[in-house]
């Protein structure tokens, strides 16, 4: 064990590890990339947050150099929870410490699986209607700032959010919620750190006004610090927006209080098969004004791929044999109402396009789709996988259909398979082409497809980073969306929160492309793709 590991243990209520196996096992997430840390730390409280990131402050105040990385359940597909420094691994923060069913709201540790979290909640009639993977810490998908919805209304976490407690790079604790704006003028006023944040991104926001505006103009992409646009509002004034979303660079959760709903009846799905994209369109369209929610899309070449697994669907198979299959929840708390939204759905749409309700003759079928995906996600043969390189872009609703088309285009010119899979009512969409990171042609077929793929993400107005934050890998690529302008936002951003850059370095508007590359890592075989 190296010296840093025992002077740590010999600190902390959790553990330190420093054994090269344990170091392997945290020097890759779900990302192409592989980086070993010095250390592993499992840190047990918000205490030992404070400790570590005051011994990594005051290394760096005598010009040694160990950054922080945090690290949820390593489910990071572009790089943010690896790093050279001092991985911090929140495993052990996994307590739900207190839930209050008639305010509906609930305080966990940043540990807390999203899975165990929403079971938790069911039996007390309750719900976090958060997107993502059921192994998914609350602290991770606070930091990727990921898909919400409210009742109909799509968002992200951050409005779920009561307060947070964040641990700050100098190691004191602050607690971010909205604040009336004459109690944020008296926030910005003192000697601790919290007020020094406060004051400096007040003065910010007044100085760049224009370039906020642009963020809030955009405000559907997650590049950089996108939620510096609704940090001030008209009767509001809140740094939560910016925490969600930062991956670790502002500052670290270790507690928050999140705002949950009452459980809706059990789910009411329908199916449409759509032969073409216009007609793809029309039915969005249509679910989106009824207010359908959980509007998911599956191209049918998933259908195709995934048989060779054993895992396939024969009803969704007969029904849609080309085209994409889209399938929606009726999310209403009556069965009359859910009636009524049925029957419209069916006078509005053509009478060549089938709808297929859930019912107890298919109510199988229905479930296999997710299952179907990840037999999909995770089939491999022969060191070919199906790489998570751009997963989740934001594509504006108008241009969906050309976007599609060309995707098909791109697919033949580069006679890749391009299944595409997504949110419709997000409208972020991802495709996972098949390739071999251990050949040298396998790699050049990569950046190929990114270079080529992201050009037409540029051309149909869409961004890369619609799902989650841009992290290391893909900050490479995404910065070329942005201004300058907005890239020097972002930075002095980080340097307010961060002003000696221990907090996860190298990653968003700070990656280097030659540092990143050299850590690309020739295999992957790295975990499942489990769906809420």
């Amino acid at each position: 064990m190296n010296r840093i590991a025992i002077y740590l243990n010999k600190c902390l209520d959790g553990v330190v590890y420093s054994a090269p196996g344990i170091l392997d096992d945290y020097a890759t997430d779900r990302s192409l990339l592989k980086i070993h840390p010095r250390v592993v730390a499992l840190p047990e409280n918000t205490m030992d947050l404070r400790r570590l990131v005051r011994f990594s402050h005051q290394l760096h105040q005598k010009k040694i150099n160990l950054p922080i990385t945090m690290r949820g359940s390593g489910h990071s597909k572009t790089g943010s929870d690896i790093g050279s420094g001092i991985v911090v691994s929140t495993e052990r923060m996994n307590a739900i410490q207190e839930v209050d069913i008639r305010q509906r709201l609930v305080r966990v540790q940043c540990g807390v699986r999203l899975g165990e979290l929403k079971k938790a909640l069911s039996l007390c009639g309750l719900d976090l209607p958060v997107m993502g993977n059921p192994f998914e810490t609350i602290g991770g998908l606070i930091a990727k700032a990921a898909s919400a919805s409210n009742n109909t209304d799509p968002g992200t976490i951050s409005d779920f959010i009561d307060r947070v407690e964040v641990v700050l790079s100098d190691g004191s604790v602050a607690e971010f919620r909205p604040l009336s704006h004459h109690f944020a003028r008296r926030m910005t006023v003192g000697d601790k750190f919290e007020n020094e944040i406060y004051a400096k991104v007040a003065d910010l926001i007044e100085e760049e006004s224009d370039s906020v505006g642009k963020i809030i103009d955009n405000k559907l992409n997650r590049f950089g610090y996108s939620g510096l646009g609704i940090v001030k509002q008209k009767h509001s004034f809140s740094l939560v927006p910016l925490i969600c979303g930062s991956e670790g660079t502002l500052g670290i959760v270790s507690e928050v209080i999140l705002r949950v709903e009452p459980v809706f009846e059990s789910p009411d799905y329908v199916a449409i098969p759509c032969k073409t994209a216009t007609i793809y369109k029309t039915v969005c369209t249509e679910l989106k004004r009824l207010r359908f929610t959980d509007i998911i899309v599956y191209d049918t070449e998933l259908f195709n791929e995934v048989e060779t697994t054993g895992k396939f669907s024969r009803f969704f198979r007969k029904v849609s044999d080309d085209g994409f299959l889209v399938v929606a929840n009726a999310k209403d708390d009556s069965l009359r109402d859910r009636k009524r939204k049925f029957a419209k759905l069916r006078r509005v749409l053509p009478d060549s396009i089938s709808i297929i309700r859930q019912d107890e003759s298919n109510e199988r079928d229905f479930i296999e789709l997710d299952r179907i995906l990840d037999a999909y996600l995770n089939d491999s043969a022969a060191g070919s996988y199906h790489l998570p390189l751009v997963d989740g872009v934001y594509i504006p609703p108008a241009n969906q259909v050309e976007f599609f088309n060309k995707l098909n285009d791109l697919s033949k010119e580069l006679k890749l398979k391009l299944a595409i899979f997504g949110s419709a009512d997000f409208n972020t969409f991802s495709v996972r082409p098949s390739f071999k990171p251990s050949t040298a042609e396998g790699r050049k077929e990569i950046i190929r497809f990114l270079t080529s793929y992201l050009k037409l993400i540029s051309s149909v107005e869409g961004y890369p980073c619609g799902e989650a934050p841009e992290g290391r890998f893909m900050a490479i690529f995404a910065k070329k969306f942005e201004d300058e302008r907005t890239l020097d936002l972002y930075r002095r951003i980080k340097e307010i929160f961060d002003p000696n850059g221990i907090l996860n370095p190298g990653i968003k508007h700070e990656t280097d492309v030659h540092n990143t590359l050299k850590h690309f890592r020739s295999d992957y075989n790295q975990g499942i793709e489990e769906k809420e």
